[in-house]
């Protein structure tokens, strides 16, 4: 999306008396740019509301909740970014009976979902019934609107260079950026025209449709290979022992862990076979980062990004940043996942690539696997998602801040057998992601083009 700056807005005498600044820093912020378009479309003749009149802002209490413990009953919990993921983890379960008002923290599908802090401040989403499986903390503002129509529109509007300026011409805070409830409800919308209404809406409406069969397709495939091969995790294992012969050339009880080792067993007795029989690991080596603006570059993305449909912060880099880019670039059908990073979080859960994002670059923290001839790419994914998988990639993790690990390791990690009809509708499911992704992209597109042309 363009910058503010890009726009060329005029700074009216009343502003200046008004803010009663004279520095033209000030003035070039995107927030002002932002507040001074408003003004502008506003003395145009387009009717402006706030997100106050078209419905209402609220958070739950800020507290601390308490962590469930085993057989109590519970709530998935995710972390505030967590919202924005192709496939939404739980990151922790919260205690029902422990935990007042435990329902005002539970997401009610329909809501717009926006961060009130954050150094990434702005990013917003939509609650599907996938993401109404869980609760998520008081760090995101929910946004009510009754109307459908209204609703999807305000979400394609937030995610325009205008909605995202004026949503954080509100923040405050000296270290973290923070937004309150008052300052979401007061920002401005415009009245867009009805033939604009409609379309944005329609596409809106679409990609929602989209995200959220490509969520329960993967969730029912997942839940399909959890009964196939039944994970050993809610086993709580407090200490064990090894005869040193059998530690090999790895010192670290991660990777000797019996769960580990369960997973392993159990995927050989099923056919299991090494992921280096199914896929290829890559993982280039470092190089020096030459950031460019966005028309001056190509996309890379990092571990995280991989697993987010609209990557939070992008970046753009400069193709003389490499030696051989294409040694960078990601294609359709590889699967991908965060190979350096925190073994207990995010790190090994894998992406699948497809075409909208076929050449892009990735950095040299992403692992990157092709599938072999013959096989699909969703088999390498959904192989690659199996709990007993993920545990032994997780457990391949050295590092003495930061955790990584070797592709040569990688492909020795036992999967399991992906029966091509399964890997099928896994390729369909991340079809509908990119799918959904485009179709976000054409409204924001819509309506920055009606902006532009109100304002002409």
């Amino acid at each position: 999306m363009k910058g503010m700056k890009e726009f060329g807005v005029s700074i009216r005498s009343r502003s200046i008396r008004a803010y009663d600044r004279l520095d033209a820093a000030f003035y070039s912020t995107d927030s002002i740019l932002a507040t001074e378009r408003i003004a502008l479309l506003e003395a145009s003749g387009m009717a402006i509301r706030q997100i106050g009149a078209i419905g209402s802002a609220s958070m739950p209490p800020r507290t601390a909740l308490a962590r469930a413990a085993p057989q109590e009953s519970s709530l998935p919990y995710l972390r505030p970014y967590d919202v924005f993921d192709y496939l939404p983890t739980a990151a922790d379960h919260v205690s029902v009976p422990r935990n007042a008002n435990v329902d005002t923290f539970q997401i009610t599908a329909g809501d717009i979902l926006q961060t009130r802090s954050g150094r990434n401040l702005g990013p917003c989403t939509i609650a599907d019934n996938e993401l109404a499986k869980f609760a998520l903390s008081d760090d995101m503002i929910r946004i009510k609107v009754d109307d459908k129509n209204e609703r999807l529109l305000l979400l394609a509007y937030l995610k325009t260079s205008l909605g995202q300026a004026l949503i954080r011409r509100g923040r405050s805070g000296s270290v973290i950026d923070h937004l309150t409830v008052p300052d979401v409800e007061a920002v401005p919308v415009p009245v867009f025209p009805k033939e604009v209404v409609h379309t944005v809406s329609g596409l809106v409406g679409k990609a929602i449709e989209c995200r959220e069969r490509g969520r329960s397709l993967l969730n029912e495939l997942l839940r399909r290979l959890m009964d196939q091969y039944p994970h050993s995790e809610s086993q709580r294992w407090t200490w064990w022992s090894m005869q040193a012969r059998d530690l090999g050339e790895r010192l670290d009880s991660g990777h000797h862990h019996p769960v580990v080792a369960h997973g392993r067993r159990q995927l050989h007795a099923s056919n299991g076979v090494a992921l280096g029989a199914m896929a290829k690991a890559i993982l280039p080596i470092r190089y020096k980062r030459y950031y460019v603006e966005e028309g001056h570059g190509r996309p890379i993305v990092s571990g995280r990004q991989l697993l987010q449909p609209e990557p939070i912060n992008l970046r753009y880099v400069s193709d003389r940043s490499f030696r051989n880019p294409e040694d960078y670039e990601i294609h359709a059908g590889c699967t991908v996942f965060g190979a350096v990073g925190r073994a207990e979080g995010r790190q090994a859960w894998p992406a699948l690539v497809t075409s909208d994002r076929d050449g892009w670059l990735a950095s040299n923290d992403v692992m990157r696997l092709v599938p072999r001839r013959g096989v699909r790419p969703g088999a390498v994914w959904l192989a690659v998602a199996t709990p007993q998988v993920q545990a032994q990639i997780k457990a391949l993790s050295f590092g003495s801040v930061v955790d990584h690990m070797n592709p040569w390791d990688v492909e020795q990690v036992i999967v399991p057998d992906i029966e091509d009809p399964l890997a099928k509708k896994a390729e369909s499911a991340w079809e509908d992601f990119a799918r959904s992704t485009e179709l976000i992209g054409q409204a924001v597109a819509r309506l920055e083009q009606s902006l532009e042309e109100f304002t002409r």
